[in-house]
């Protein structure tokens, strides 16, 4: 499995963040709508930890399927193995047949930029407001790209969309379906 180095930082203004990537000469691509289906293997847990399945299409771009093992919110405290799958829908329904602890369907918006082989997306939920995620190949990458953007110290960890969704008074998995 390969081993995820991310962090998120709350409560940013969108706008501000990719101006300043465009001004710093990241590469930009168009915001796209995801969709997803989230299976629990063992829900998130209130220290981070957790063990899911997740199904999700990038606009009209690709559908992976991920395995995710959560050992705690740090940086670097994700695990994940990934490939690409041809139906979204079909893959869904065969997923839908296995006994997991919880289904969800979730959309979101997803705002790309990349620089330095660092990847920040700004990151549009319904219900809570924008937040930004840096994600790389190492957590030396990822400290860069705070750095670079000036968010040294603002990050959250590996905190993930459970948890997120906790800090704005939402249980996440109290919807079954999350839509704009």
């Amino acid at each position: 499995m390969q081993q995820e180095f991310e962090t998120q930082i709350l409560d940013i203004n969108p706008e501000k963040i990719a101006e300043k990537l465009r001004l710093l000469g990241a590469e930009e691509e168009p915001e796209v709508m995801q969709k997803r289906w989230v299976f629990d293997i063992e829900p998130c847990t209130a220290k981070g930890t957790g063990k899911w399945i997740r199904l999700r299409q990038m606009g009209d771009k690709k559908t992976t399927l991920t395995f995710k093992n959560r050992s705690g919110r740090g940086i670097c405290d994700t695990r994940e193995l990934e490939t690409e799958v041809s139906d979204f829908e079909k893959t869904a329904r065969i997923l839908s047949e296995a006994p997991f602890e919880g289904r969800y369907y979730q959309e979101n918006k997803r705002h790309l930029f990349i620089l330095n082989d660092i990847e920040f997306t700004i990151d549009t939920w319904p219900k809570i407001p924008p937040y930004l995620e840096i994600e790389a190949g190492s957590e030396k990458k990822v400290q860069e790209g705070l750095k670079m953007l000036g968010l040294e110290g603002k990050d959250s960890g590996h905190i993930g969309s459970v948890a997120i969704y906790n800090k704005y008074g939402f249980d996440l998995h109290s919807f079954k379906e999350l839509k704009f």
